[in-house]
């Protein structure tokens, strides 16, 4: 059973610094392939009128401004199912062509108040290179952690 596709994982994408920089370590389709996902999303949030949300997050790329092209990006998903359903199809194709398999979980997330995560686990089945990273770049007043697991 797949799971269903969220904003926050195509937003997790559209943002990745592994695929901006580090494209050239992708293949030639699955670079092809990230640019379509990224000029689809361009092009509904144009179509939508919402274009200049997505600009001010990719000119600064904070977490507030990545949750509001997240939830407008759910938004209009769950409105155009046609929309959903290629977004769906682009990200499956990415992960069919990417050779290198990157989980990441609790990136780059500053808050001002506490964090709390548990049970969190990531598992790689396919083989292929394996990239994991847990907790990275995380700043928060108190952090609690429990029952993290990776597997590959």
């Amino acid at each position: 059973m797949t799971e269903p596709l969220t904003a926050a994982v195509i937003v997790s994408l559209f943002f990745s610094e592994a695929i901006k920089e580090g494209g050239k370590a992708l293949t030639k389709g699955a670079t092809d392939t990230f640019a379509h996902l990224v000029n689809t999303i361009r092009e509904k949030f144009k179509a939508e009128g919402t274009e200049g949300l997505l600009k001010r997050a990719e000119s600064e790329p904070t977490q507030k401004n990545k949750e509001k092209v997240q939830d407008e990006l759910q938004a209009q998903m769950d409105a155009d199912k046609a929309f959903a359903q290629k977004l769906k199809e682009l990200v499956q194709l990415l992960q069919a062509q990417d050779e290198k398999i990157r989980q990441v979980v609790l990136s780059e997330i500053e808050l001002t108040g506490d964090l709390k995560a548990k049970d969190i686990s990531q598992k790689a089945t396919r083989d292929g290179s394996v990239e994991q990273e847990m907790v990275k770049g995380v700043k928060a007043t108190n952090i609690d952690l429990g029952n993290l697991n990776q597997e590959a």
